[in-house]
């Protein structure tokens, strides 16, 4: 069609709302909006500038990872573990407690051991039970299989202030 020909007939230009609408589908539309957008305001306005509810690391000892890399260990992952899981553990660990009145933790991770050649070992899922020392920065490590609940390495280890320490698997 040209632009100097005269408008086709035939072409009905409608004004107005589309067939089928009605004015319920408006209101719906709105409030899905405004839900929208209040929830996305909540999300990102909470939570901002708080500390995390889970923090498992400032429960272990002071120097505790420094302890554990003297000895060949290295942990990643740690996470906490459920009553439950942690009861099962204490009860299959033979050593659960020390003379000093360490209390035992009990956290999920994936450790690896360096023996000898200083290569890093694979990474074994398990639940590291640590039974810290009350009197100075000692203590005990066990990681136990999270399925069987069988001991998959034992560390004595010594924190920032002692001298040395003793490994066992």
């Amino acid at each position: 069609m040209s632009p100097d020909a005269p408008p086709d007939s035939d072409y009905v230009h409608r004004t107005g709302a589309p067939p089928g609408f009605k004015r319920i589908h408006l209101v719906i539309g709105a409030v899905v909006f405004v839900v929208w957008f209040g929830v996305l305001g909540f999300v990102l306005t909470h939570g901002r500038d708080e500390e995390s509810s889970v923090d498992v690391y400032s429960e272990l000892p002071p120097g505790f990872s420094d302890a554990l890399a003297t000895q060949g260990v290295s942990y990643q992952g740690l996470s906490p573990v459920d009553a439950t899981t942690e009861s099962q553990v204490l009860a299959h660990v033979t050593t659960t407690a020390n003379g000093n009145g360490g209390k035992p933790l009990v956290f999920r991770t994936s450790f690896s051991t360096t023996k000898g050649s200083g290569q890093p070992g694979t990474p074994t899922p398990a639940l590291m039970v640590v039974v810290p020392d009350q009197t100075d920065s000692d203590g005990h490590v066990d990681f136990v299989d999270p399925t069987t609940y069988r001991e998959l390495d034992s560390v004595d280890y010594t924190g920032a202030g002692g001298s040395g320490g003793s490994a066992t698997s």
